[in-house]
């Protein structure tokens, strides 16, 4: 059985997804610095990537 997907709303439209997880407690992880400072940043060379969303903080 397939099901219909909706076309998104607009970016943070989650009609596509089950309630089940939509209802769900957000629960972020700090991150390990240990493990970021261990990461081959050569699997990152040539990409950059700002979000067009950010907004700087004001000094």
């Amino acid at each position: 059985m397939m099901s219909t997907l909706h076309l998104q709303r607009n970016r943070r439209d989650t009609c596509n997804f089950d309630k089940e997880f939509t209802k769900m407690p957000v629960d972020l992880t700090p991150t390990d610095k240990l493990v970021i400072m261990n990461l081959d940043q050569d699997e990152f060379l040539g990409f950059s990537y700002t979000n067009p969303e950010y907004l700087a903080p004001a000094n």
